[in-house]
């Protein structure tokens, strides 16, 4: 069974990148939701953790566009200039922003059902 996990994910690197990543991702947030699940219950759990994980993404982004590498104002970096390197994180901090945002309506209505 080793040498077949191996063999799959040395075979291709952007397959081994992504099913890597994806596992990181799914133990980094899936085990601060179940926590929030064993002691909250399924949707507040699911609320809460939604927002931590969209709010943290905001902060993260927010500060990757304010310090990115090279210091605030970078010189061209493999051929990107300042704005091309923060294209990315601009949009993430966006997203999640809103989606933040929208955690958080969520659980303001959960809250409090009767202002609906």
């Amino acid at each position: 069974m080793r040498e077949l996990f191996r063999e799959i994910l040395s075979a291709n690197l952007t397959f081994t990148g992504i099913v890597l990543t994806g596992a990181a991702f799914l133990v980094f947030f899936g085990s601060g939701y179940l926590l929030l699940y064993t002691n909250l219950g399924r949707r507040l759990g699911f609320l809460i953790a939604g927002a931590g994980v969209f709010g943290w993404a905001t902060l993260n982004s927010l500060l990757f566009v304010l310090y990115a590498p090279r210091g605030p104002r970078p010189a061209n970096f493999e051929g990107l200039n300042a704005w091309e390197i923060r294209l990315i994180p601009i949009t993430w901090m966006v997203v999640s922003a809103i989606l933040f945002a929208g955690f958080l309506t969520a659980l303001n209505k959960l809250e409090d059902p009767e202002e609906a």
